[in-house]
């Protein structure tokens, strides 16, 4: 189960401080949608009144002022998912620097990283395939963490706890992911499209596949934050 808190004020200044000094990445989308902006960094904080993002792009669309927002920071090891609102003067041209304002939020969860799960209602589950005592087969990736992913198998079949399974899916972009696993949990559910369910550790691979795993989490990490609700 994953840990989820909510900081008090005190700590969230200086959560959101730490973001500043090291420009941590973040992301944005309108609540109630799941269009993300992406390749944000954290700029200014001004403790109680606003927050400023930088990293805007040309092609960026923005919402009206005064629309709410979720914001996601990665901050060292812990993912600050606030709700925010768009302030009037939205976008401030410093130095040919888009800079974006937001309100103080008003609401906050922190999840530790490992555990945020990629997945959503909205959002299809991604296709795979597993190795598996010389025979190939098809699965969903059903939840991703940096660590761990869940599979959703088309048929039943013997697979012990500890096992060694090498599964194989390509995320959106193109990018192939390749890894061998170790089974940490498995389920049958009779009737189930995906009657067979497994729970991995992820296991070696390449440096590049994990550094594309990692861009391709931040960047879904705000879709996990729908639980959090306008005032």
């Amino acid at each position: 189960m994953s840990e989820i808190r909510q900081p008090g004020q005190d700590e969230l200044k200086v959560l959101l401080t730490r973001a500043f000094e090291i420009e941590a990445p973040a992301s944005l989308r309108e609540v109630g949608s799941v269009r993300l902006l992406g390749d944000l960094r954290m700029g200014l904080v001004e403790a109680d009144q606003a927050l400023e993002l930088v990293g805007l792009k040309q092609r960026d669309q923005l919402p009206s002022v005064g629309t709410p927002m979720i914001l996601s920071v990665l901050v060292d090891e812990e993912v600050l998912m606030l709700q925010t609102r768009l302030l009037d003067g939205g976008v401030v041209q410093e130095e040919a620097l888009p800079t974006l304002r937001l309100a103080w939020p008003w609401s906050v969860e922190i999840r530790r990283r490992g555990d945020v799960r990629v997945a959503a209602p909205e959002l299809p589950p991604l296709k795979a395939y597993l190795d598996f005592k010389g025979e190939r087969r098809e699965a969903c990736l059903l939840n991703l963490t940096e660590s761990g992913l869940g599979l959703g198998c088309r048929e039943l079949f013997d697979v012990d706890l500890h096992a060694q399974v090498e599964v194989e899916t390509v995320l959106p972009g193109g990018v192939e992911i390749q890894t061998i696993g170790s089974v940490r949990h498995v389920e049958r559910l009779e009737g189930d499209p995906l009657p067979l369910r497994l729970g991995m550790v992820l296991g070696c691979m390449t440096v590049e596949a994990r550094e594309a795993l990692r861009t391709f989490i931040q960047a879904r990490r705000a879709d996990c934050s729908e639980s959090l609700r306008n005032p």
